[in-house]
Parts: structure tokens; C-alpha cells; sequence
């Protein structure tokens, strides 16, 4: 399975008083470490809205488990990889390492939505193409 890691070292912008991760930062690096990921697999969010339709890959339920704090001035990597595939939606699944130990693991559910048909103010999930799966293979 393909993977793509990110790294990234903390600054003081990422952190709160205590000088530790403010967590929501860790959602904007699965966010940012998943659409590389696309990237990686020659399948960028521009390209696939241009020939796919689709309007990105909206996220309809995030979970984290923070098992271990980062702080200012440490180095983490953010591993990302699509560990499931279902009919219309992937999941999306994170790692990240401090110092070689797991400090943060995360899932993303991600849609393959496009406009709907008869309302374009809104999203209808569609199915996923094989060939964009076949683009994760390695």
C-alpha cells in the first residue's frame, strides 16, 4: 500500500502556553499529509476534479488519539495511507512519530462526492473508479 510521510518541525504557531501541540493542528496535518498522499499517487485534487467531477474528498467523520504530546522544536513525521476502501468512501489513515515513537493516530472518512443532479447546492456521494484505486497499489 502506498504511503506518503510529511515532516514537519513544531513551531512556536502550533503550540499553546505549555509550549505542546494544540491539537487541532494534528487535523490539519492528516488534512495536509493525505492530500500529498493523492499527490504521491499521480492523483492531485485538482486533476480529479477537473476529469472526475468530484469536489474534493469531503471528510464526514475524523477521530485522533493523542497517546503522546509534541512540543516546540521537536521534528514529527506524518504517515498517511488509504487503509480501506468502500463503495464510496475511503478511509484515510494517519500516524505520527516523535523521536520514533507513535504520539498521534488518526482516521479520516472521505467521500468521493460530486454536485448532486438536481441541486447543485448540494453533494451526492458516487462510486469510487477501480482506476483510482488501482493508483494506491504498490
Amino acid at each position: 500500500m502506498l504511503k506518503y510521510t510529511l515532516t514537519i518541525k513544531i513551531s512556536w504557531g502550533h503550540c499553546d502556553p505549555a509550549k505542546i501541540v494544540f491539537y487541532p493542528n494534528y487535523f490539519i496535518w492528516f488534512d495536509q499529509s493525505a492530500h500529498l498522499l493523492f499527490d504521491k499517487a499521480g492523483a492531485n485534487m485538482g486533476d480529479l476534479m477537473k476529469q472526475y467531477g468530484v469536489v474534493g474528498l469531503p471528510i464526514v467523520d475524523a477521530h485522533a488519539e493523542f497517546i503522546r504530546p509534541s512540543k516546540y522544536g521537536d521534528v514529527i513525521e506524518v504517515t498517511s495511507w488509504i487503509s480501506e476502501w468502500r463503495a464510496k468512501t475511503m478511509i484515510a489513515s494517519h500516524e505520527i512519530h516523535n523521536n520514533g515513537q507513535l504520539c498521534v493516530k488518526g482516521t479520516e472518512v472521505r467521500v468521493w462526492a460530486k454536485p448532486h443532479p438536481s441541486n447543485p447546492n448540494r453533494l451526492q456521494a458516487q462510486v469510487i473508479p477501480d482506476s483510482i484505486k488501482a493508483c494506491f497499489e504498490v
